[in-house]
């Protein structure tokens, strides 16, 4: 039975296995996933116990790849995007008092963080300068607000990607 279903699956994969690769580009945001994909997609087949009652193997393959891209989708989708902290913010105590041009683009700084932290949810910019300003760990911030570690983690990256976000908007401002 393992070897028909290994002589099965190689049938697709000699014939559709272009068209296999196409089919997930198109559906996936990044071109260098579509190998594992399609390497998911004949894994799939291969567990296929009875190919031989599949009408349409076709029609079967296309449809387990549109799952697998699906699943890779949400996968991506619900991924946390990682911000460095350290690249949000310098340490202001760098800044020489004596500098004026320093000390004015380190006030420019301050208010445009300011003006971020104030278009977020309380739980998130306390989330941010409980880390940044009182050195919590994320778990510290979660017991601080009530919250669960993921949580706090979420607070955090959300806060972080909305200051990001805002700086980078400030940056394109001539």
């Amino acid at each position: 039975m393992a070897e028909q279903q290994k002589s099965f699956v190689g049938r697709l994969a000699a014939e559709y296995s272009q068209r296999l690769r196409r089919f997930l580009f198109t559906r996936v945001r990044n071109s260098a996933d579509v190998p594992d994909l399609a390497q998911e997609v004949f894994l799939r087949m291969m567990r296929v116990e009875k190919h031989d009652v599949i009408r349409s193997p076709e029609a079967y393959l296309f449809t387990v790849a549109s799952h697998v891209a699906h699943q890779h989708t949400l996968r991506e989708s619900n991924a946390a995007e990682t911000v460095d902290i350290a690249e949000l913010t310098s340490d202001p105590q760098l800044t020489s008092p004596d500098d004026p041009v320093a000390y004015a683009e380190l006030q420019e700084r301050v208010k445009a963080m300011q003006s971020a932290l104030d278009q977020l949810p309380a739980h998130l910019s306390t989330s941010l300068l409980l880390h940044r300003l009182a050195g919590f760990s994320i778990k510290e911030i979660g017991e601080q607000l009530g919250v669960a570690r993921p949580t706090a983690k979420n607070y955090l990256a959300q806060a972080l990607l909305h200051c990001r976000n805002a700086r980078a908007g400030a940056e394109d401002v001539p």
